[in-house]
């Protein structure tokens, strides 16, 4: 195995997949701290501190409390017996309820709502350092335009800047992109400022199969750079090397990675000039494409990635919030209008959606971007545990606050049952989304849909 092959393993997978893991845990982790403390401050009976659900992976006890990681990555527990019942998801405790004085209302609303404070703290912190390290962002501006596509026949231009898309204001391609997404009409108005002009184009918007949403066939202004250089590919016989921008194919500007990958494929087995940005010097290489013969694609055997805008200072911890909180507005707008927009649980990803999004963002745009998730991450984590349904903390939450109404517990029984159903339901939600929406993106699809795919592709 060669050194090269060694590092591009290390820098692609493992290094990603490492600080995935860190993120997802981490997030994990402080939620269940939250609880775990706070029920500790109240002197109420800790059993279990677990992150994962499922039989134990590793586990130690200490002061009569077993901590373990367990098999099934999709959240954690503290088990609390003073608690409403959770043997579902956390199994059968070794406590019996009748066995321990009662937690009191208050006390049952405070280790409930430590959690998603915890959250929310954390997601201010990992805020706090992009706004110090700088935030990651694209800006709304065309950098290719599919040719012969509605997108270009009606006026769309490279270099145009989309600043807004039906009534939304949008500042980035992220913002545009989740704009097109949410519209609740199959053609959409944007926006566009060209030079001093300032123009209006009415685009009709397509699904993109993989993900269930609209989209349009515009792709944002970056720069596509080298990650990686392929041993004997055509690519080292021309002299591009790592970190090298690529600035033209042909005398064609290069805009993105998508606009690159389409230039190379329409030369197969002919000599092409590429000019490429090294150290401030621009330089000119002759590659000759090579065509897969099972992919029926002409390459020259480089891993891609493209250059992000930095703003630094970045946006401040509240802006970050607010663009958190309104994209989930927007979500949720768009779910009730479902019918118009498109926008369904097939739209929605799980852990595993969830964790190779956030890898794919981690390889193509630093570890910047694998912060910014997590923020969005646990703000969401928050807010969702907050729903006032049985099994959450919102739930949790209600049912004290009945209680602390009524002056007396709640029958056992009725919290069991409804703990147990919403478990059923969150875990039939959860496989549901991962079978149909996950996976099923993995999974091969008719040519057409290629370039569609998260995983990155060499041209």
């Amino acid at each position: 195995m060669s050194s090269e092959l060694i590092v591009s393993i290390i820098k692609d997978w493992v290094y990603p997949i490492f600080l995935v893991v860190f993120f997802f845990g981490l997030t994990i982790f402080i939620h269940e701290l939250g609880h775990f403390l706070v029920a500790r401050w109240r002197r109420m009976k800790v059993e279990r501190f677990s992150i994962g659900f499922g039989p134990a992976i590793w586990k130690w006890t200490r002061d009569g409390i077993e901590y373990r990681i367990s098999w099934i990555p999709c959240g954690g527990y503290v088990m609390l017996p003073q608690m409403a019942p959770m043997e579902a998801l956390e199994g059968k405790s070794e406590t019996k309820p009748e066995e321990l004085p009662p937690a009191s209302p208050m006390d049952k609303i405070l280790v409930s709502l430590a959690g998603p404070l915890l959250n929310v703290v954390l997601a201010f912190l990992l805020a706090c350092a992009l706004w110090i390290c700088g935030t990651p962002a694209n800006p709304s501006i065309v950098g290719w335009v599919e040719r012969g596509s509605p997108e270009e026949l009606s006026g769309i231009k490279p270099g145009d800047h989309i600043v807004q898309v039906n009534d939304q204001k949008v500042k980035t391609w992220g913002e545009f992109m989740e704009a097109v997404a949410f519209s609740r009409q199959p053609t959409v108005q944007l926006h566009v400022e060209r030079g001093t002009q300032k123009l209006e184009f009415d685009v009709e918007t397509h699904l993109n199969e993989k993900f269930k949403i609209k989209t349009l066939d515009l792709y944002p202004r970056v720069r596509p750079f080298v990650q990686q250089v392929l041993a004997r590919s055509p690519a080292a016989r021309a002299g591009v090397r790592v970190n090298d921008r690529f600035v033209s194919v042909e005398g064609v500007p290069v805009y993105s990675r998508e606009q690159m990958i389409a230039l190379i494929n329409k030369r197969p087995d002919q000599p092409t000039t590429i000019k490429v940005l090294r150290d401030g010097k621009m330089m000119a290489l002759t590659a000759v494409p090579e065509l897969d013969p099972k992919d029926k694609v002409a390459r020259i055997g480089v891993k891609l990635s493209e250059d992000l805008e930095i703003m630094r200072p970045g946006a401040t911890p509240l802006q970050q919030f607010e663009e958190v909180l309104g994209s989930m507005a927007r979500l949720v707008k768009a779910l009730v209008h479902h019918k118009e927009t498109g926008v369904g649980l097939n739209s929605f990803s799980g852990p595993l959606g969830i964790s190779v999004h956030w890898w794919y963002a981690i390889v193509t745009g630093g570890i910047l971007w694998g912060v910014k998730i997590a923020v969005m991450l646990n703000i969401n984590l928050a807010i969702l545990n907050l729903l006032p349904l049985p099994v959450l903390d919102g739930g949790h939450i209600v049912f004290s606050a009945i209680e602390a109404a009524i002056r007396r517990q709640l029958n056992p029984r009725f919290v069991q049952v409804s703990q147990t159903a919403f478990a059923a339901l969150l875990i039939a939600f959860m496989l549901y989304i991962t079978v149909f929406s996950d996976i099923r993106r993995f999974l091969p699809e008719k040519p057409a849909a290629i370039e569609t795919q998260p995983a990155p592709s060499p041209p």
